[in-house]
């Protein structure tokens, strides 16, 4: 936590009574439910499906899966880390029209990045059965989280801006820790940056009790597969290589549960 915090914060009790990540009961000190999800060390014995798994799938459907992962990091930790796995199986390239070069990825980097974040922080960890989702496709990126929209709130109200937090705690350390710039811009910018990228629109769907954002792609990024195994893949950078293998959903480990 306090390389999270770096130099912004002196993480005396007062500091982490005021960021809520602790409370007083029957006298004592003790961690708060968002520092326990945040920062704790047994978050999953409180929150069993309090972590993320990406997927990187063959195709535009779940039947076979390329790549996958699961991320069981302090909830700050996993938005880089979610991103490093989409950016080691996206495309890039760089920009030499200024002074300085530029990367240029064939993903929406900052839409992505904000989807991620808003799935994070509004998720409903006390939900049972399914942990946060992404999935990338050929055509699309989809973030997917436990919880749906609060009562009487919209999708066209997401877009608005106007934002209810089911998760203060969480909120408030992302903010410190410039996670989040202001509540409720996250959305109305990842569709004003798809605008100016001349990109498709991103989708916002609710499913069951779930909550998805669908990311489309400028350009497909195609997987093919021959029998022996995988014929092209992204030029992957070398620190985010992992060896890869092809899984046929119907031979997938179920701990998989896509």
């Amino acid at each position: 936590m306090k390389t999270l915090f770096g130099n912004q914060h002196n993480l005396d009790k007062n500091t982490l009574r005021t960021l809520r990540l602790l409370t007083r009961d029957q006298g004592h000190l003790v961690p708060t439910k968002g520092a326990v999800l945040l920062f704790g060390k047994e978050r999953e014995r409180y929150f069993p499906d309090a972590w993320v798994q990406c997927g990187r799938f063959i195709g535009r459907d779940k039947t076979r899966i390329f790549d996958h992962i699961e991320l069981h990091d302090h909830l700050p930790q996993v938005v880089d880390n979610i991103m490093l796995f989409l950016k080691k199986h996206a495309m890039r390239g760089a920009d030499f029209s200024e002074i300085r070069r530029k990367d240029v990825w064939s993903i929406p980097i900052g839409i992505l990045r904000e989807a991620v974040i808003n799935s994070i922080v509004h998720a409903d960890y006390s939900q049972h059965g399914a942990p946060i989702r992404i999935a990338f496709f050929d055509d699309r990126i989809e973030i997917e989280n436990p919880g749906i929209l609060p009562p009487g709130m919209t999708v066209e109200d997401m877009k608005q801006g106007i934002s209810r937090i089911r998760n203060p705690v969480i909120a408030r350390v992302f903010r410190e820790l410039n996670l989040i710039e202001q509540w409720g811009s996250g959305v109305p910018r990842m569709f004003r940056e798809a605008a100016d990228l001349g990109l498709p629109e991103p989708e916002i769907v609710e499913l069951g009790m779930r909550l998805r954002f669908i990311v489309p792609l400028a350009k497909p990024l195609v997987l093919s597969k021959k029998e022996s195994g995988v014929e092209s893949q992204p030029e992957l950078q070398p620190e985010f290589r992992v060896t890869a293998r092809v899984i046929d959903r119907k031979g997938a480990p179920a701990s998989q549960g896509w």
